[in-house]
């Protein structure tokens, strides 16, 4: 017969496992949000390709001859694939973690997030001078539309960057103490 003393507990209630299981689905949930907002510039991007809807302001392009305008969409699409890859690696790894299976995507993720945060704050920024000071060309729904897209993606970004080092924090200081912590799935 097996007592009470010898049974592992199942299901640690303590206020910090809450707070790490809490944590663990914020990083799934916002991780997966990483991803699509990284599809999402995707597909931005192809809309106004497709609609014929300028990339830049007739200001911007006006003394670019075409060979330089074809290196510079070449750059802009390197970049925006570069971000997606990016987004990507960053959503699955934070996934990964709130798993508790950091083997199988780097653990330096972190450090792509803090540029992911600083690169969105340049954004939010630049959508806000577009949309307050100088008036460009485009209409304000629009602006308004892609100051609340930015706005949401960097939220998004701090709420995996924070739940990331609770999680961390937890798992360290569970380690420390030599016992078992739940496994987030």
């Amino acid at each position: 017969m097996v007592s009470l003393e010898d049974t592992k507990p199942i299901l640690n209630n303590s206020p910090e496992a809450i707070s790490f299981r809490r944590n663990c689905s914020t990083l799934t949930i916002c991780g997966a949000g990483v991803i699509v907002f990284g599809f999402w510039n995707i597909i931005k991007v192809l809309g106004y390709v497709l609609l014929d809807i300028p990339l830049f302001s007739p200001g911007q392009l006006e003394s670019i001859e075409p060979d330089e305008y074809t290196i510079i969409m070449i750059v802009f699409a390197v970049l925006l694939v570069g971000d997606t890859v990016i987004r990507l690696v960053i959503g699955l790894s934070a996934m990964s973690e709130s798993r508790n299976r950091n083997r199988q995507y780097p653990r330096f993720y972190l450090f792509f997030l803090v540029w992911e945060i600083i690169f969105e704050v340049y954004s939010c920024i630049s959508v806000i001078l577009e949309l307050v000071v100088l008036q460009t060309y485009s209409s304000f729904e629009d602006d308004f539309i892609a100051l609340f897209m930015e706005l949401s993606s960097l939220v998004v970004l701090i709420e995996v960057y924070i739940a990331a080092l609770v999680v961390r924090k937890y798992k360290r200081h569970a380690a420390k103490l030599e016992k078992d912590y739940p496994v987030c799935s």
